[in-house]
Protein backbone atom coordinates (compact mmCIF):
# COMPACT_ATOMS: atom_id res chain seq x y z
CA UNK A 1 0.00 0.00 0.00
CA UNK A 2 1.36 3.45 -1.15
CA UNK A 3 0.36 5.91 1.65
CA UNK A 4 -0.35 10.03 1.06
CA UNK A 5 1.25 12.01 4.30
CA UNK A 6 -0.56 15.49 4.63
CA UNK A 7 0.21 18.05 7.44
CA UNK A 8 3.91 16.95 6.96
CA UNK A 9 6.59 17.62 9.66
CA UNK A 10 10.78 17.63 10.20
CA UNK A 11 10.34 14.08 10.45
CA UNK A 12 8.02 12.85 7.87
CA UNK A 13 9.41 14.36 4.90
CA UNK A 14 12.46 12.59 5.36
CA UNK A 15 12.73 10.25 2.69
CA UNK A 16 13.61 7.15 4.69
CA UNK A 17 10.44 7.84 6.42
CA UNK A 18 8.65 7.58 3.37
CA UNK A 19 10.34 4.35 2.80
CA UNK A 20 9.84 2.89 6.30
CA UNK A 21 6.75 3.23 6.54
CA UNK A 22 5.70 1.78 3.03
CA UNK A 23 7.54 -1.47 3.96
CA UNK A 24 6.37 -1.48 7.45
CA UNK A 25 3.03 -1.36 5.97
CA UNK A 26 3.26 -4.11 3.89
CA UNK A 27 5.66 -6.60 6.20
CA UNK A 28 4.48 -7.93 9.29
CA UNK A 29 6.81 -9.07 12.58
CA UNK A 30 9.71 -6.88 11.11
CA UNK A 31 12.71 -6.89 13.42
CA UNK A 32 15.81 -4.81 13.47
CA UNK A 33 17.91 -6.91 11.49
CA UNK A 34 15.51 -7.09 9.02
CA UNK A 35 15.67 -3.10 8.90
CA UNK A 36 19.13 -3.30 8.69
CA UNK A 37 19.37 -5.52 5.75
CA UNK A 38 16.69 -3.90 3.84
CA UNK A 39 17.67 -0.28 4.13
CA UNK A 40 21.74 -0.90 4.99
CA UNK A 41 22.93 2.34 2.89
CA UNK A 42 20.48 4.12 5.48
CA UNK A 43 23.36 6.09 8.25
CA UNK A 44 22.11 6.28 12.16
CA UNK A 45 19.31 3.87 10.90
CA UNK A 46 19.01 3.08 14.80
CA UNK A 47 19.11 6.77 16.08
CA UNK A 48 16.19 7.66 13.07
CA UNK A 49 14.07 5.02 14.37
CA UNK A 50 14.25 6.07 18.38
CA UNK A 51 13.24 9.71 16.78
CA UNK A 52 10.17 8.18 15.27
CA UNK A 53 9.34 6.29 17.91
CA UNK A 54 9.90 9.10 20.05
CA UNK A 55 7.16 11.08 18.00
CA UNK A 56 5.07 7.85 18.52
CA UNK A 57 5.18 7.51 14.71
CA UNK A 58 6.73 3.86 15.14
CA UNK A 59 5.95 1.28 17.50
CA UNK A 60 8.49 -1.06 19.03
CA UNK A 61 7.20 -3.93 20.96
CA UNK A 62 9.13 -7.37 21.58
CA UNK A 63 11.57 -6.34 19.29
CA UNK A 64 9.36 -5.58 16.82
CA UNK A 65 8.44 -2.70 14.83
CA UNK A 66 5.15 -1.33 13.14
CA UNK A 67 3.84 1.72 11.63
CA UNK A 68 1.88 3.16 14.97
CA UNK A 69 -0.79 5.13 12.93
CA UNK A 70 -3.62 4.56 11.12
CA UNK A 71 -3.77 4.79 7.14
CA UNK A 72 -7.18 5.76 6.31
CA UNK A 73 -9.16 4.52 3.56
CA UNK A 74 -12.40 5.06 1.36
CA UNK A 75 -13.64 2.17 4.05
CA UNK A 76 -13.33 4.52 6.53
CA UNK A 77 -16.02 6.55 5.70
CA UNK A 78 -19.34 6.80 4.14
CA UNK A 79 -18.81 8.59 0.71
CA UNK A 80 -21.73 7.53 -1.23
CA UNK A 81 -23.98 9.60 1.92
CA UNK A 82 -21.63 12.54 1.78
CA UNK A 83 -23.18 16.10 1.71
CA UNK A 84 -21.62 19.33 1.09
CA UNK A 85 -21.28 22.02 3.80
CA UNK A 86 -22.77 25.34 2.83
CA UNK A 87 -20.59 27.67 5.52
CA UNK A 88 -16.78 27.40 4.90
CA UNK A 89 -14.77 27.20 7.96
CA UNK A 90 -11.15 26.81 8.69
CA UNK A 91 -10.73 23.83 9.60
CA UNK A 92 -7.60 23.53 11.65
CA UNK A 93 -5.72 19.65 12.70
CA UNK A 94 -1.81 19.75 13.65
CA UNK A 95 -0.34 16.58 13.17
CA UNK A 96 0.48 14.73 10.47
CA UNK A 97 -1.87 12.11 8.89
CA UNK A 98 -2.08 9.22 6.63
CA UNK A 99 -4.41 8.39 3.32
CA UNK A 100 -4.01 5.42 1.29
CA UNK A 101 -2.36 6.82 -1.82
CA UNK A 102 -4.93 6.73 -4.90
CA UNK A 103 -7.59 6.49 -2.54
CA UNK A 104 -11.51 8.37 -3.40
CA UNK A 105 -10.16 10.02 -0.44
CA UNK A 106 -7.18 11.25 -1.08
CA UNK A 107 -8.82 12.21 -4.43
CA UNK A 108 -11.46 14.29 -2.45
CA UNK A 109 -9.23 15.98 -0.12
CA UNK A 110 -6.70 17.26 -2.78
CA UNK A 111 -9.57 18.99 -4.59
CA UNK A 112 -11.30 20.39 -0.99
CA UNK A 113 -10.58 24.03 -0.39
CA UNK A 114 -8.98 25.46 2.46
CA UNK A 115 -9.62 29.49 3.35
CA UNK A 116 -6.51 31.71 4.25
CA UNK A 117 -5.85 34.95 5.81
CA UNK A 118 -2.61 36.92 6.11
CA UNK A 119 -1.70 39.65 8.49
CA UNK A 120 1.14 42.02 9.30
CA UNK A 121 2.08 43.23 12.80
CA UNK A 122 0.85 47.14 12.04
CA UNK A 123 -2.54 47.02 11.62
CA UNK A 124 -5.64 44.91 12.07
CA UNK A 125 -6.18 43.94 8.40
CA UNK A 126 -6.34 40.69 6.61
CA UNK A 127 -6.27 39.17 3.40
CA UNK A 128 -8.40 36.67 2.94
CA UNK A 129 -7.65 33.75 -0.12
CA UNK A 130 -9.29 30.74 -1.13
CA UNK A 131 -6.71 27.94 -2.46
CA UNK A 132 -7.30 23.79 -2.59
CA UNK A 133 -5.81 21.71 0.02
CA UNK A 134 -3.54 20.29 -2.01
CA UNK A 135 -1.32 23.04 -2.46
CA UNK A 136 1.85 21.75 -0.53
CA UNK A 137 1.09 18.17 -1.33
CA UNK A 138 1.48 18.80 -4.99
CA UNK A 139 3.42 21.79 -4.96
CA UNK A 140 4.31 22.30 -8.70
CA UNK A 141 0.97 21.48 -9.82
CA UNK A 142 -0.52 24.72 -11.69
CA UNK A 143 -4.35 24.25 -11.56
CA UNK A 144 -4.19 24.99 -7.91
CA UNK A 145 -5.43 28.51 -6.88
CA UNK A 146 -2.75 31.19 -6.37
CA UNK A 147 -2.36 33.00 -3.90
CA UNK A 148 0.37 35.16 -1.67
CA UNK A 149 -0.16 32.55 1.15
CA UNK A 150 0.96 29.69 -0.80
CA UNK A 151 3.85 31.60 -1.87
CA UNK A 152 5.42 32.82 1.44
CA UNK A 153 4.36 29.08 2.58
CA UNK A 154 6.07 27.24 -0.04
CA UNK A 155 9.31 29.42 0.26
CA UNK A 156 9.47 29.30 4.31
CA UNK A 157 9.02 25.84 4.01
CA UNK A 158 11.75 25.15 0.93
CA UNK A 159 8.70 23.53 -1.00
CA UNK A 160 9.15 23.48 -5.05
CA UNK A 161 7.52 26.57 -6.63
CA UNK A 162 5.09 26.28 -9.76
CA UNK A 163 5.88 28.00 -12.97
CA UNK A 164 3.81 31.16 -12.06
CA UNK A 165 5.35 31.24 -8.57
CA UNK A 166 8.64 30.69 -10.05
CA UNK A 167 7.89 34.46 -11.70
CA UNK A 168 6.86 35.50 -8.56
CA UNK A 169 10.43 34.21 -7.23
CA UNK A 170 12.17 36.41 -9.89
CA UNK A 171 10.39 39.33 -8.56
CA UNK A 172 10.35 38.83 -4.97
CA UNK A 173 13.09 36.33 -4.19
CA UNK A 174 12.27 35.20 -0.44
CA UNK A 175 11.32 38.38 1.16
CA UNK A 176 10.23 38.58 4.26
CA UNK A 177 6.26 37.73 4.66
CA UNK A 178 5.65 40.37 7.32
CA UNK A 179 7.95 43.33 5.89
CA UNK A 180 5.76 42.58 2.13
CA UNK A 181 3.03 42.61 3.96
CA UNK A 182 3.17 45.64 5.58
CA UNK A 183 3.85 47.70 1.97
CA UNK A 184 1.16 45.82 0.00
CA UNK A 185 -1.76 46.06 2.74
CA UNK A 186 -0.83 49.84 3.26
CA UNK A 187 -1.04 50.12 -0.55
CA UNK A 188 -4.42 48.32 -0.98
CA UNK A 189 -6.00 50.37 1.64
CA UNK A 190 -5.50 53.24 0.09
CA UNK A 191 -8.26 51.92 -2.47
CA UNK A 192 -10.57 52.33 0.39
CA UNK A 193 -11.16 55.67 0.03
CA UNK A 194 -10.13 56.12 -3.90
CA UNK A 195 -10.85 53.95 -7.20
CA UNK A 196 -7.50 54.90 -8.52
CA UNK A 197 -4.31 55.06 -7.00
CA UNK A 198 -1.20 56.46 -8.19
CA UNK A 199 2.25 54.35 -7.56
CA UNK A 200 5.72 52.98 -9.36
CA UNK A 201 5.58 49.92 -10.76
CA UNK A 202 7.83 48.38 -8.02
CA UNK A 203 8.53 44.66 -7.04
CA UNK A 204 5.12 44.75 -4.11
CA UNK A 205 3.23 46.65 -6.48
CA UNK A 206 4.08 43.91 -9.30
CA UNK A 207 3.04 41.07 -7.38
CA UNK A 208 0.02 42.75 -6.47
CA UNK A 209 -1.18 42.58 -10.38
CA UNK A 210 0.42 39.10 -10.72
CA UNK A 211 -1.96 37.81 -8.25
CA UNK A 212 -4.86 39.93 -10.18
CA UNK A 213 -5.17 41.84 -6.38
CA UNK A 214 -4.85 44.73 -8.34
CA UNK A 215 -4.82 45.97 -12.32
CA UNK A 216 -3.07 48.83 -14.35
CA UNK A 217 -5.38 51.80 -15.71
CA UNK A 218 -2.26 53.42 -17.17
CA UNK A 219 1.59 53.57 -16.77
CA UNK A 220 1.05 55.78 -13.06
CA UNK A 221 -2.34 54.39 -12.05
CA UNK A 222 -4.09 51.28 -10.48
CA UNK A 223 -7.76 49.82 -9.84
CA UNK A 224 -8.06 47.84 -6.58
CA UNK A 225 -10.10 44.57 -7.94
CA UNK A 226 -10.76 42.59 -4.75
CA UNK A 227 -13.46 43.77 -2.64
CA UNK A 228 -13.40 45.30 1.20
CA UNK A 229 -16.38 43.12 1.89
CA UNK A 230 -16.64 39.52 2.21
CA UNK A 231 -16.81 36.23 4.27
CA UNK A 232 -14.53 35.39 6.87
CA UNK A 233 -15.46 31.39 7.48
CA UNK A 234 -15.01 30.63 11.33
CA UNK A 235 -12.01 28.87 12.78
CA UNK A 236 -12.41 24.84 13.64
CA UNK A 237 -9.52 23.03 15.67
CA UNK A 238 -10.00 19.42 15.52
CA UNK A 239 -8.58 16.57 17.96
CA UNK A 240 -8.77 13.82 15.56
CA UNK A 241 -7.76 13.16 12.06
CA UNK A 242 -10.69 11.11 11.01
CA UNK A 243 -13.20 14.57 12.12
CA UNK A 244 -10.93 16.61 10.32
CA UNK A 245 -10.90 14.85 6.94
CA UNK A 246 -14.78 14.08 7.67
CA UNK A 247 -15.12 18.51 7.66
CA UNK A 248 -12.29 19.12 5.09
CA UNK A 249 -13.76 17.07 2.95
CA UNK A 250 -17.02 18.89 2.82
CA UNK A 251 -15.42 22.32 1.76
CA UNK A 252 -16.34 22.97 -1.62
CA UNK A 253 -17.48 26.89 -1.93
CA UNK A 254 -15.30 29.32 -3.20
CA UNK A 255 -14.71 32.61 -1.59
CA UNK A 256 -13.30 35.56 -3.57
CA UNK A 257 -10.47 37.40 -1.80
CA UNK A 258 -11.32 40.14 -0.04
CA UNK A 259 -9.47 42.77 2.71
CA UNK A 260 -11.18 42.77 6.16
CA UNK A 261 -10.49 46.05 8.15
CA UNK A 262 -11.42 45.21 11.75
Amino acid sequence: MKITIYNENRLTRQPFFKSLIAYLAQTDDVSLRQLHQVFKAEDKLDRKLDAYIAAGLIERQNRRYRNSFKIFTDEDFELSNFEKASTPQINTYDRPFFVESGSQIETLLNQSLIFQILENDINQIKLHFTTRFDFKENPTDDTVPATLANYFIKVAENLPLTAFEEGIYHIMGDTDPNYALRYMISFLLKFSKKDRVKSKPDIFVKVLEKYGLIEAINEKEYACLIDFKGESPALVQFEQADDFIVAQLKQSRRLASWIEIS
